[in-house]
C-alpha cells in the first residue's frame, strides 16, 4: 500500500476500465442523446464519460445494462432507505390499490390527515403542514408564506446550499468562486442563463459558518429579507457550527425574518427529526422530501400555524396564499411514505443504521490514511461525503478548494469494482445495507486505491 500521488495517476487507464465493463450503457447513452439534452432526464444523473442505466435494484444493490451488480449508495440521493423492494413498500402499495381501488382521486381522503399528524408531531407538534409533490414544490410554497407573511421580497439563501431548479433559488448554488465576491460579502451570482436579473436584485448571499459576515449581512437587509433559507448541513453533510445555528434562529426572529430548514435531504437522515432535532433548533418552515415518500414522488412544508394558514382555502381568510396541485397528497406517496417512516422509526433501526454508517465512515478514513491521503469526512447520521483536504470543512469555499479530481478518479474506480454512487457524491445507507456490504465495500475502496497509487 503505497501513497497515492496525483502525477502518477493513469486517468486514462481508470476510465477505460469503467468503460469495459459498461458497454451497453454507453450504447444506450448514444441513443438517448437523440431522444433527450444531454441523454438524461435531470441533469443531475449525468457524468463523464457516460452515467450508467440500471435496470434492477434489490435490497441494496443495483443491476447495470451489462448485468454488473453494485452496492447501492447513492439510493436515488438518498429517497430510499429502507432499501429498494422492501416488503412493507409492496404491501402499502397494494394495500392503496386493494383499499381505493386507484392511485389518485383528486378529493381529500383520511391517509392526509393520518400521515399529516405523523409529520408534524415529528417536526412541529404545534403547527401545521401541506404536502406538495417534490422537495422543490416544497420550498417554493415555503418561500411564497415566507413573503405573504412578512409582505417583503428578498430571499437570503447560504453559498453552496441546494434548493431546488428554480431562478428563486438558482444563485450562488456552484458560483465560480472568482466571481462571487469574498467570503465576508459573497456576491450572488446565476447558476443558469435564464436566472431573471432582477430576482438576482432581490437575493442575498450568506457565506455558511462565518457568523459575524452573516450577521452583518442580515441586519444590513433585516428590513427586506422575507426568509432566510438554508441546509442545515450544506450538501446534507457538512453541519452548521452549534453557536452559528443558535444564533441566526435568535437574529432572525429578533427581526421577524421567517427561518426556512430546506430538510429535503437530511430529514429522516441525520435524525428521525432531522436538523431540528439535532440542532434543537426549530425553525419557522420546514420543507421535507425523498424518505417522506419512500420512493415515490412528494414533499412537504410544516410550519408555525399561523404562516401555514395563509393556505386556508375559505373565504373568509383575508391573507391568502393560493396552493394547489392535482397529486398533492396522492393515496400512493403517501401510504408508502408512512409505511416507510414507520419501519424506521422501530426501535432499534435507525440507531443500527447509525452503527453501519459509522463503520464504514472507519473503514474509508482509515484506507484514506493508509494511502497518505489528507482527508476530512463529514456528515451526521446515515450519511457523509469525503473531502480530499488536509483542511476541515466548514462551506462550499472549503469543498470546492478541496481535490476534486482525484475524489472522481476514486469513485470512477469504485464503479469499476461494483460501488455506486455518482462521482463526488455523497454516501447514503440504508436499512438493506449488510456487514457484508459494508465489509467489502471497505477493501473495494481500498482496491481502488491502491489502483491509483500503482
Amino acid at each position: 500500500m503505497g501513497p497515492v500521488r496525483a502525477s502518477h495517476i493513469d486517468e486514462r487507464g481508470i476510465v477505460a476500465r469503467f468503460e469495459a465493463k459498461t458497454r451497453k450503457s454507453a450504447e444506450l447513452y448514444r441513443r438517448a442523446l437523440e431522444v433527450t439534452p444531454g441523454g438524461v432526464m435531470a441533469g443531475i444523473k449525468h457524468f463523464e464519460p457516460y452515467p450508467l442505466f440500471m435496470k434492477k435494484a434489490d435490497g441494496s444493490h443495483l443491476w447495470d445494462l451489462d448485468g454488473n451488480e453494485y452496492v447501492d449508495y447513492l439510493l436515488s440521493y438518498g429517497a430510499i432507505i429502507l432499501g429498494h423492494g422492501n416488503r412493507v413498500v409492496k404491501e402499502s402499495v397494494e394495500s392503496v390499490l386493494d383499499t381505493y381501488g386507484t392511485t389518485v382521486m383528486g378529493t381529500p381522503t383520511e391517509l392526509e390527515s393520518d400521515y399529516g399528524v405523523v409529520l408534524r408531531d415529528m417536526y412541529r407538534p404545534d403547527g401545521m403542514i401541506r404536502f406538495t409533490n417534490s422537495g422543490l414544490e416544497a420550498t417554493l410554497l415555503a418561500v411564497r408564506l415566507a413573503k405573504g407573511h412578512t409582505g417583503r421580497r428578498k430571499v437570503a439563501k447560504f453559498e453552496g446550499h441546494y434548493h431546488g431548479a428554480v431562478d428563486h433559488f438558482l444563485f450562488s448554488y456552484t458560483p465560480d468562486v472568482e466571481k462571487a465576491g469574498s467570503q465576508e460579502s459573497p456576491t450572488p451570482v446565476g447558476d443558469s442563463v435564464d436566472v431573471d436579473g432582477g430576482l438576482l436584485s432581490e437575493s442575498v448571499a450568506l457565506p455558511f459558518n462565518n457568523w459575524k459576515a452573516t450577521e452583518r449581512i442580515i441586519e444590513a437587509n433585516s428590513k427586506e429579507l422575507a426568509c432566510v433559507m438554508m441546509e442545515p448541513f450544506e450538501e446534507g453533510v457538512i453541519p452548521g457550527d452549534h453557536e452559528f445555528m443558535r444564533n441566526l434562529r435568535s437574529l432572525t426572529s429578533d427581526h421577524g425574518i421567517p427561518l426556512v430548514f430546506d430538510e429535503v435531504k437530511t430529514g429522516f437522515r441525520v435524525r428521525p427529526g432531522g436538523a431540528s432535532e439535532y440542532y434543537s433548533v426549530t425553525p419557522d418552515l420546514t420543507c421535507l422530501g425523498k424518505i417522506i415518500g419512500g420512493g415515490l414522488p412528494i414533499g412537504a412544508v410544516v410550519g408555525e400555524a399561523e404562516m401555514m394558514k395563509q393556505l386556508d382555502p375559505r373565504k373568509g381568510n383575508r391573507r391568502k396564499v393560493f396552493h394547489s396541485g392535482t397529486f398533492n397528497g396522492n393515496p400512493l406517496s403517501l401510504s408508502v411514505g408512512m409505511a416507510t417512516v414507520r419501519e424506521l422509526t422501530r426501535k432499534g433501526r435507525f440507531e443500527g443504521l447509525l452503527r453501519k454508517t459509522e463503520s464504514l465512515k472507519q473503514m474509508v478514513a482509515g484506507e484514506l490514511t493508509s494511502h497518505s491521503l489528507p482527508h476530512d469526512i463529514e456528515g451526521e447520521g446515515a450519511m457523509f461525503n469525503i473531502y480530499l483536504t488536509d483542511k476541515k470543512v466548514r462551506n462550499y469555499r472549503d469543498a470546492k478548494a478541496s481535490d476534486l479530481r482525484l475524489r472522481r478518479l476514486i469513485d470512477m474506480g469504485l464503479l469499476a469494482s461494483g460501488v455506486y454512487l455518482k462521482p463526488e457524491n455523497r454516501y447514503c445507507l440504508s436499512l438493506a445495507h449488510s456487514n457484508d456490504d459494508i465489509r467489502q465495500t471497505g477493501e473495494k475502496f481500498g482496491g481502488a486505491l491502491d489502483a491509483l497509487a500503482s
